[in-house]
């Protein structure tokens, strides 16, 4: 039953997985190389939050392959000698040793290669032989949880055991060279581990490869196989002991030995510590105690200190110090929410309720800096320098981090790219202004991170984050502080993502940098972000002549909507997404599709049927008459729209039926593009009325505290004006004599009234917590409220209809068709 349950956890997570692209590791900038640590065996060990090892780009060499290169005198380079050892195909190497070469590889090297290097290939034959069967058999729990691995799999029992351990000990005694001698004790080490003859494992061990050690490898390969069966007798301190030093000797294998150690408590770490022989083994011991997080790792760091100031694995725990010290200053995203009141808006600023060290004191980031500066004391070691520059750059001690950095005199590549990247760090961040002067000074002294075009904003879970990603924030803070909008904007978003939040004001200021003359070089490299939307004139036309339909002004809606005759359409990226290609493209329109622009329905003046922005127009919406205003027609453009509206509004100034019809139509035209409406979408940037952060009320967020950055995360509205469309109704109201019209017009009036309520109650809502042992009561009291200030200030023309209009045939259908109009008719 358990298993059942397992396999089924197992099918639903593994599809969660497959479709979770989120990665803790890019909510920071790692703007500090961790990779500095001079000992690049110790990279896995690096600081990650997004898998169990820190997996850096540039893989760290096979050290069981470049003991091979080296036996064969270099005389096949690391690429082909990785080839022979664990590529090429037994049969290949048996046929070189009858003198045929039916390899490439071997018709390179020719037969003397066998002749000269004999013993080693005649090993590399028994290894390939063996290898398929080198793994343990699998032997189940009764209370397992875990199903077995493919019975299919071969393991070392199918290999005949007598046999086996005969060949490998008479090949064992008949080798000359040690290093071919040493690799046959390892394949007995590991060949009776695999066959769970444990005893026998740790014998040979200590009879075939203890007395060959030698500084290689293939020595710490097979201390590895010895200590995992200790660990099959139940030998928990020694297996413990042999793969920590298997963790200290070996390159490659400190993953695996580390996995394989099995610590649960400090007293544990505490007996590696006793039992180290040297100063380093007791820092590695240390580095383990705080890789476990049993301890605070500055205190940790101060007992390594003192056994040794230029310890490699001290190194790499101040490494992962400084990068989680860092995700509290450098996240990918400041925000402090509608309430903030933060005096010091300038980045990067430290979060304390980012620090994420387990155990760490509140002044960790003091701590930090403290040890980082004794470490300069009593090392030379550059890297402590390196670490001193860059923890004064978070605490914006600029002068004494380049002061620092001036200090480092290297010759490693590595270093002198960092204090490259440093030096322009604290010049960009310490400017109190960025000004036009500096700006050519910035694109001149640092163009290799502002040469490429500033890419698309992003997921940035996936893409991850670049140096040249904190600097643009870094610069879409100032300008924000300086009041350079546009330019704010522009660091961290794409014109096109004004849809998602047209401010007005801010768009003018994206427009004013748009149409700044003689931009200098850093400028129109910000400008760069300008050319995603078309036609970038008629682009901000379209959001300018949207606000003036919005705000009833028709005119000057008519001269914006004349100047974007060139509309291409909303700018919407379509994904096309498979594991292989995740790539993406600008949304086609069909012809008839609405765009942003063209294809508007007539529909637009008219009025609900009933409230479903998810069925069809036809079916939500109905047609008013209006067979007096021919200028009205099926499908319409925005310019032919706001002309329809100006010649409506033209003949709404008459006192006729016909002038109370065009009030109406209006009234209809304002409410059914209001947050409300049927047509939601069409003057605030949208293709479709779906739901979305657009339509969620329209009274959230809107103020960005510190820059531009995310902006289409943060989707708003501008909130409506229904007395606007209040306005019209009331003047058809006034100038229609027909009860039945009437009461239609008081019904649409109650709808915009509904509208302001929704308003009033954002702006004066109560929040009751769940927690509140009175929140039953509370809750109905404030429902109480809510309901006596709506029905003082928000229910005139409900009441209207229902003390005169009742028995008239629009409010009897009216009742019919909305659930809570009749509600209320009732009550």
């Amino acid at each position: 039953m358990k298993k059942l349950i397992l396999l089924v956890l197992i099918a639903f997570y593994g599809q969660s997985k497959a479709c979770a692209w989120y990665e803790p590791d890019y909510e920071y900038f790692n703007v500090f190389t961790q990779n500095l640590i001079p000992n690049k065996a110790y990279q896995p060990f690096l600081l990650t939050y997004s898998s169990p090892f820190y997996e850096d780009e540039n893989a760290i060499l096979d050290e069981n392959i470049e003991a091979w290169q080296k036996f064969f005198n270099n005389d096949l380079n690391y690429e082909e000698t990785r080839a022979l050892v664990t590529l090429v195909d037994i049969k290949h190497l048996n046929n070189i040793k009858s003198g045929k070469l039916s390899h490439p590889l071997f018709q390179k090297t020719g037969v003397r290669f066998y002749t000269k290097y004999k013993e080693a290939m005649d090993y590399l034959i028994q290894a390939k032989y063996m290898e398929p069967y080198m793994r343990i058999q699998y032997q189940e729990n009764p209370d397992s949880f875990y199903y077995p691995s493919d019975s299919s799999e071969k393991n070392a029992t199918q290999l005949n055991y007598a046999k086996t351990i005969a060949a490998l000990k008479s090949l064992y005694n008949a080798a000359k060279n040690p290093e071919i001698k040493l690799r046959y004790g390892y394949q007995m080490v590991r060949f009776n581990h695999y066959s769970r003859k444990f005893a026998a494992s740790v014998n040979d061990f200590k009879k075939y490869v203890e007395p060959l050690k030698k500084d290689t490898p293939i020595y710490w390969y097979a201390l590895d196989q010895k200590a995992g069966a200790e660990r099959g007798l139940l030998l928990f301190n020694e297996a413990n002991y042999d793969f920590f030093q298997v963790f200290m000797h070996s390159r490659n294998k400190k993953k695996s030995a580390y996995n394989s150690m099995k610590f649960s408590n400090n007293s544990e770490f505490e007996s590696l510590v006793k039992m180290a022989k040297n100063a380093e083994e007791k820092n590695v011991a240390y580095f383990l105690l705080a890789y476990n997080k049993f301890n605070n790792p500055v205190s940790i760091m101060e007992k390594m200190l003192q056994n040794n100031a230029n310890s490699d694995i001290l190194k790499v725990l101040a490494a992962r110090s400084i990068n989680e010290l860092e995700r509290s200053y450098l996240p990918i995203y400041v925000t402090c929410g509608k309430d903030c009141k933060t005096k010091d808006k300038r980045l990067p600023l430290y979060n304390a309720s980012l620090q994420m060290a387990e155990g760490n004191s509140e002044d960790y980031t003091v701590e930090l800096g403290k040890f980082i500066a004794k470490a300069r004391a009593k090392s030379d070691d550059d890297y402590w320098k390196m670490a001193d520059a860059y923890i004064q750059f978070l605490y914006k001690d600029y002068a004494k981090s380049l002061m620092i950095l001036n200090q480092i005199k290297t010759n490693d590549s590595q270093y002198l790219e960092e204090i490259k990247k440093l030096k322009m760090l604290n010049d960009i961040v310490s400017q109190p202004k960025i000004t036009e002067k500096f700006e050519v000074e910035m694109i001149t002294k640092y163009g290799q991170f502002f040469t490429a075009k500033p890419k698309e904003q992003q997921n940035y879970w996936e893409n991850g984050n670049s140096t040249t990603d904190f600097i643009r924030d870094i610069l879409a803070n100032r300008y924000f502080l300086q009041g350079e909008d546009g330019k704010s904007f522009l660091m961290n978003n794409q014109l096109s993502d004004l849809q998602y939040n047209p401010n007005s004001e801010l768009v003018k200021k994206v427009e004013a940098f748009y149409k700044k003359n003689n931009k200098n070089p850093f400028e129109k490299y910000i400008a760069e972000n300008l050319n995603n939307v078309g036609n970038t004139d008629a682009f901000f036309n379209v959001i300018y002549g949207d606000f003036a339909m919005r705000n009833a002004q028709f005119a000057k809606a008519k001269e914006h909507y004349q100047a974007a005759t060139n509309f291409t359409g909303i700018p919407r990226t379509v994904y096309h997404w498979n594991e292989e290609s995740r790539t993406s493209s600008m949304m086609k329109f069909d012809k008839n599709q609405y765009d942003g622009f063209k294809n508007i329905s007539n529909l637009i003046f008219g009025h609900n049927i009933w409230e479903s922005f998810g069925s069809a127009a036809n079916e939500s919406m109905k047609a008013e008459n209006t067979k007096d205003f021919p200028f009205i027609k099926n499908s319409m453009t925005k310019l032919e729209l706001a002309n329809a509206a100006i010649q409506l509004e033209n003949t709404g100034k008459g006192n006729s039926e016909i002038a109370a019809k065009a009030n109406q139509l209006l009234g209809n035209l304002l409410y059914n593009t209001s947050l409300l409406g049927y047509y939601r979408h069409v003057f605030v940037m949208d293709v479709t009325n779906e739901n979305g952060p657009k339509f969620n009320g329209g009274y959230g967020e809107t103020d960005f505290h510190y820059y531009y950055k995310n902006f289409s995360y943060n989707s708003f509205i501008e909130p409506d004006n229904f007395d606007l469309a209040l306005n019209y109704y009331q003047k058809a109201l006034a100038k229609n004599n027909d009860r039945e019209e009437q009461a239609r017009i008081l019904f649409q009036m109650a709808s915009a009234e509904q509208g302001k309520y929704y308003q009033a109650e954002s702006e004066n809502s109560e929040e009751i917590s769940y927690s509140d042992s009175n929140y039953e009561a509370k809750m109905k009291a404030r429902e109480a409220r809510e309901d006596a200030f709506k029905n003082s200030k928000f229910r005139n023309n409900f009441a209207l209809l229902k003390s005169k209009y009742a028995d008239t045939k629009t409010v009897k259908s009216l009742r019919n068709s909305c659930s809570y109009f009749e509600y209320y008719m009732r009550k």
